[in-house]
């Protein structure tokens, strides 16, 4: 339990150290609604900072939905990752998921790069008293009320388990790899004109844990149309699940649209920018 817990400070410690350094820099924030099939409605925030080498990407965001069934989900979920040079190096996920105000699942992952590859731990429970018994320190955080407030601060006093299973174990990472919200909300933006091949990690996947988007981009006086076909196997083949970004000539994301297909049904989706506050922090390596 020591050297867990040694090792989750340590790791804590080195990403405040990447966190205040950006902090000092200053940010971009930028608020995205959307809606869907079966009366979705999303509402996403993104963080943005930059500064020497160093890049962070906070996107939290939030999508309720009523299903076929009249049941009222909700679907909470943000992701913090730390990235030097443009490759990445920590990336956390806060993600919740209610039917009603039934709490079904609440996790919170930790993903580092390491020698062997991206190194995870997770906090979760299955009931509060479960989860204040497991996790006193961190208790303060079951609340769903309390989703996108500061709880990196506080991971190393939950005790994270080291989780081998849901490892990342390619050696080293590819290079250029993503991870999904930040690669949506953030990479897509700067990306070199023309066609892409980008693997994006999926935290906490038990299997499948790398996705290949083959990513095709047209650009005018607009600005850029990027569009992906979403092959995996949770989809289906035929038709294919696409998504689709478009961004302005300054930088900034103007909308994302899904249409995803799969042996369950499929839905559709459209997230529009309602507006920006900040320069578009581009990655210090590609500033001039």
């Amino acid at each position: 339990m020591g050297v867990r817990k040694s090792a989750a400070t340590g790791m804590l410690v080195a990403l405040v150290v990447q966190l205040c350094r950006v902090d000092a820099s200053g940010a971009e924030v930028c608020h995205f609604t959307g809606a869907s099939d079966y009366d979705g409605h999303v509402a996403v925030t993104t963080d943005v900072a930059a500064a020497d080498s160093i890049t962070r990407v906070d996107v939290a965001g939030t999508f309720e939905a009523t299903t076929m069934f009249w049941l009222h989900i909700r679907y909470l979920i943000e992701e913090v990752s730390t990235w030097r040079n443009g490759e990445l190096e920590t990336v956390a996920v806060n993600s919740r998921y209610l039917v009603g105000d039934h709490i079904v699942r609440q996790q919170w992952d930790y993903f580092d790069r390491g020698a062997d590859g991206l190194q995870a731990h997770r906090v979760q429970g299955k009931t509060f008293a479960d989860f204040r018994r497991d996790h006193p320190g961190f208790a303060q955080h079951w609340d769903p009320a309390t989703f996108g407030q500061a709880w990196l601060n506080d991971y190393h006093l939950a005790s994270p388990k080291r989780r081998t299973d849901l490892d990342l174990k390619d050696l080293p990472p590819p290079s250029g790899l993503r991870s999904p919200l930040a690669m949506a909300f953030y990479w897509v933006r700067w990306l070199p004109r023309g066609n892409q091949d980008v693997p994006v990690f999926l935290p906490g996947f038990k299997s499948e844990r790398l996705l290949h988007l083959k990513i095709e981009a047209a650009s005018s006086s607009d600005g850029t149309v990027l569009r992906a076909p979403l092959r995996y196997s949770a989809f289906s083949e035929t038709p294919v699940s696409i998504a689709t970004a478009r961004t302005s000539p300054d930088g900034h994301l103007l909308q994302l649209a899904f249409e995803v297909h799969g042996s369950r049904g499929s839905g559709r989706g459209l997230i529009l920018q309602d507006g920006c506050d900040g320069t578009p922090m581009a990655p210090p390596k590609q500033r001039q």
